[in-house]
This record gives structure tokens, sequence and C-alpha cells, in this order.
């Protein structure tokens, strides 16, 4: 069940704090809604870095941009170990601390929990939203997710058939350490994808990433690469998302463009 636990309203966009009940402990996120929103719209899923938050100001910035221009919704959550969800002895620890941790759980021993978290989750938000007279079920569905939101959002993309489009990347694997059906997963992704990478990138080596956009399965997919490192994404590529978005998943009201 979803339960809605805070709202504001600006400059045209509702934004509205909510839970979701989950089996393994509640899900809070934050769902993005224009102003007086009735009938379906596309939605677009938000999925942040590791040791980030529902909240960040990438997302924050690009999921109004999206309800404002577009007539859209926007849904993040905070996924496992994250945001709210940061267990209370991990609470206070450098950030370098908690990517070590992170790490371990996603590449280490017990790797696959977390995933399947995330996965589960992100599946339960998207049927808990799309429930809503404002969304509506069977809409175009995008998904943005960069490094730790591309990490997780690969295997929901490869499973989950209502995404229509997506912007993923900084994110590649490094030799010897590939988990196993990756690469299967990757070459399951069939939709429209941009992707989008740092050259300078001191945490995914630019050729790691440039070889996982190169498994994708998808016919329609574009590299965007910029110089810099892994957390200075250039403000453009904002732009770049929104026009991608716009493309794939048309208008409020209308079903998607024909991939």
């Amino acid at each position: 069940m979803l339960e809605f636990t805070a709202e504001i309203t600006e400059k045209g966009v509702t934004e509205r704090a909510f839970t979701l009940d989950r089996p393994a402990e509640p899900v809070p996120g934050i769902l993005w809604t224009p102003e007086g929103a009735a009938g379906p719209r596309p939605l677009v899923l938000f999925g942040h870095g590791g040791t980030q938050h529902k909240r960040v100001p990438n997302i924050l910035a690009l999921a109004r941009r999206l309800v404002r221009h577009h007539d859209f919704a926007a849904v993040a959550i905070d996924l496992p170990h994250h945001g709210d969800r940061i267990p209370e002895a991990e609470r206070g620890l450098s950030r370098e601390e908690r990517r070590e941790r992170l790490g371990r759980r996603l590449f280490g021993r017990g790797r696959g929990e977390t995933t399947q978290l995330a996965v589960g989750d992100w599946i339960a938000t998207v049927d808990a939203v799309t429930d809503l007279p404002e969304i509506g079920a069977g809409g175009p569905v995008g998904y943005w997710g960069l490094s730790m939101g591309c990490a997780f959002g690969v295997p929901l993309i490869a499973g989950e058939p209502r995404i229509d489009a997506a912007v993923l990347g900084l994110f590649g694997w490094a030799e010897g350490s590939r988990l196993v059906g990756y690469d299967d997963l990757a070459r399951a992704i069939t939709v429209p994808l941009l992707f989008i990478v740092q050259w300078d990138d001191e945490v995914v080596d630019h050729h790691h990433a440039a070889e996982l956009f190169g498994i994708f399965g998808s016919t329609r997919k574009t590299m965007h690469a910029n110089p810099g490192g892994h957390v200075e994404v250039p403000l453009f590529e904002r732009a770049a998302a929104e026009a991608f978005f716009a493309e794939h998943l048309g208008t409020a009201g209308a079903q998607a463009p024909a991939a």
C-alpha cells in the first residue's frame, strides 16, 4: 500500500512524499506531478547513485523539468541502504566508508540479494503509482539511472516490459569483476537508450563503460562521452535526457511513440 505523508506545490509542480509497504521494510519515495493533474501521462523512474538519495539535486532538477515542460510524472525512491533506509549503525560514516560498504553489498558475497530487493521495490513502486488516476496504467514509462542507478537499472529494465526507454551510464565492469549473467541482461535490453560516459571517470573506467554500451541489445542507442570525473556530468546532459524522454515517451494522454 502507498501512503502519502507530505505534499507541497511550487511553480506548477506538486511534490508528494510517500511510503510504500514492502516485505523487508517500508520504502520512502517522492512523486512529482503537474499541479492539478488528472488523466494518464508518461512516467519516469529515477534511480539515484551510490551514497545518494531520492532527492539529490540532479534528480530533482530533471524531474521538475519533465513535469513542467511535458506534463510527465516522475518518481524516485530511496534504494536499499540509502537515504532514509541507511542502517542506524552506518549513520555518520564518511562517504568513503559508506561507498566501501555499499560496494561489498553490490559486488561481494550476497550481492544478488540487494539487486533483487531494489528491483522488487521498483516494480512495486510502478504498480502503486500507475494505479493513481493522475498517472494511469498502460502508459509509457522511462527509467533514468547513473552509476548505481544503472547497476540496478539494467536488471530492472531487462525484466520489466513496461519500461519503454532509458537513460543509463557511469557504469561498467572491470576485468575479473563481471557478475554472472549481467551481460545477458544487458543484451536483453532493446528499448531506446541514451548512455552517458565520463571520460576521466575515477570510479568507472570509460573503456569498461563503453564496452557495456556495446553489449546492450538496443538498436536505437546513443552514447554521450564528456570530459570530467564521475560526478562531473555536464548540466547540458539534463536537457539531452529531457529531449530523449520527450521523443520516446510522447506527451500526457498519448501512447509511447513507436520505436
